[in-house]
């Protein structure tokens, strides 16, 4: 819980300082570097959060061996993707194969 608070209350920092850009352009920059590890970060505390959160009463054991597997695998695994949907040509790309143009 309490590096979920220091991660917290240092997002919430970010946000006042991307808040006192004075440009547009500057704001939409640091927002679209901060909304790439936000995704990253709910990723990474969300499959925790599910871990302890989740009550004695609906304990499995299928959810037992598949939280570790999203937390230990699937987050990292799609960190590069996230990263590099920043990327315009990766932008370009998946909407392309998405049919919109």
């Amino acid at each position: 819980m309490g590096s979920f608070l220091v991660t917290l209350v240092s997002y919430i920092y970010i946000v006042l300082a991307i808040l006192r850009i004075r440009t547009k352009e500057g704001r939409l920059k640091a927002f679209s570097t901060y909304t790439s590890h936000l995704a990253t970060v709910n990723l990474y505390f969300g499959s925790i959060l599910f871990t302890y959160v989740l009550p004695n009463s609906s304990y499995s054991q299928e959810q037992d061996r598949a939280l570790p597997v999203l937390y230990g695998i699937i987050t990292p695994m799609l960190n590069p993707i996230i990263y590099s949907l920043r990327n315009k040509e990766v932008k370009g790309a998946l909407q392309k194969a998405l049919g919109r143009s």
